[in-house]
């Protein structure tokens, strides 16, 4: 059975040696194999996971936040500062630009 020797704490999804551990472990008996028909499957799904991203919700969104952080007694313009943070990385994630109002 291989070992990776650099992560021996958990799998790391873009290290062979990782995955042919985790193959091993697994049963099975093609790792390659097993591979290509995961990152063909992932490819795909990769984004569909994710609901659409309008800017009507990206403010609803932004509000919630707002309030949330508000709550917690945070300050009004840190609030702000990390609701943007959070909708400009739900707009990396999903790929799409980021709106002025967020920059």
């Amino acid at each position: 059975m291989s070992k990776c020797a650099v992560h021996s704490d958990f799998f790391d999804d873009n290290c062979a040696e990782c995955k042919r551990e985790y193959a091993d472990l697994k049963g099975h008996h093609d790792p390659s194999q097993q591979t290509r028909k995961e990152s063909r499957r992932t490819s795909k799904v990769k984004f569909s996971n994710y609901k659409e991203f309008t800017e009507e919700r990206a403010k609803k969104l932004y509000e919630d936040l707002i309030l949330q952080y508000l709550s917690k007694e945070i300050g009004e313009l840190e609030a702000a500062e990390r609701a943007r943070a959070i909708i400009r990385k739900q707009c990396m994630v999903r790929g799409i630009k980021v709106w002025p109002w967020i920059e």
